[in-house]
């Protein structure tokens, strides 16, 4: 069974932060409080929980290296992030720093019973997710990655990225059980990153699928070529899409 973790982010450690972590803990989940500094985040960076819950406290006037270091973070550890605070407070952060970690918001004052019970839900979905495969969707083109992982989160975890270094960054970090890779993208086409991950010895074997948007015999034969697992046009239906990466998850279990 999956271990149940989540860190709890804040200023300081108050006494509404002590009861729902104490209630957490009374649950069964595994949750760690690091005080919100670049000495303390740094040092739990390797033991950062999947979940993490930043509790914004009054008048915080937080410092904007550490902002900008906890949001990479965050991407980085592929992070799911829940705020809780004042209703200014989420909106301000979450513009500035964390539009794309936001996984939920709570606003304050909290209700400790409630929220538990909110999170809870959070913390088994995450612990189901775990054993979940794991892909990585790489596109330039935010609305295809929003729909693909809306296609497939529900069978799988979903990690999507919007350009080819951010994906080296993230391959640098997890190994993916399968990539779904756009042919064509700006500065780094798919062509080209796959040829980086199959030089290194890290990375040269996850299985990558090209999506792609056309279908002419010549680009086929480029995609080929490469020797993916396989490749799926973007105009494919979802139920297409779906049934293919379910049939490449079945073809390799049979392996």
């Amino acid at each position: 069974m999956t271990e149940k973790k989540l860190t709890f982010v804040s200023d300081r450690e108050t006494f509404i932060v002590q009861s729902i972590i104490k209630k957490l803990q009374a649950e069964g989940v595994d949750t760690t409080f690091v005080t919100f500094d670049m000495n303390s985040l740094t040092g739990s960076k390797d033991n950062l929980a999947s979940l993490v819950c930043l509790y914004i406290d009054d008048n915080a006037n937080y410092d904007a290296d550490v902002l900008i270091y906890f949001k990479d973070l965050c991407t980085d550890k592929d992070v799911r992030l829940f705020l809780i605070g004042y209703d200014d407070a989420i909106a301000d952060l979450k513009e500035k720093y964390f539009k794309e970690n936001v996984a939920g918001e709570f606003k304050r004052p909290v209700n400790v019973g409630q929220f538990v019970t909110d999170m809870m839900k959070e913390v088994d979905n995450d612990a189901a997710n775990g054993n979940k495969k794991h892909i990585l969707v790489v596109d330039d083109s935010g609305t295809m990655l929003s729909t693909i992982k809306g296609w497939l989160q529900d069978k799988y975890r979903v990690t999507p990225v919007n350009s080819a270094l951010n994906a080296i960054t993230f391959l640098s970090k997890q190994t993916p059980d399968l990539i779904l890779l756009d042919y064509e993208m700006p500065a780094c086409s798919g062509k080209q990153f796959l040829e980086m991950i199959r030089n290194d010895t890290e990375s040269a074997d996850i299985p990558v699928i090209f999506l792609t948007g056309r279908d002419d015999a010549e680009s086929v034969k480029s995609v080929l070529a490469l020797k993916p697992a396989g490749y799926l046009l973007k105009s494919l239906p979802k139920e297409k899409i779906v049934s293919e990466v379910d049939a490449f998850f079945a073809r390799k279990k049979a392996e």
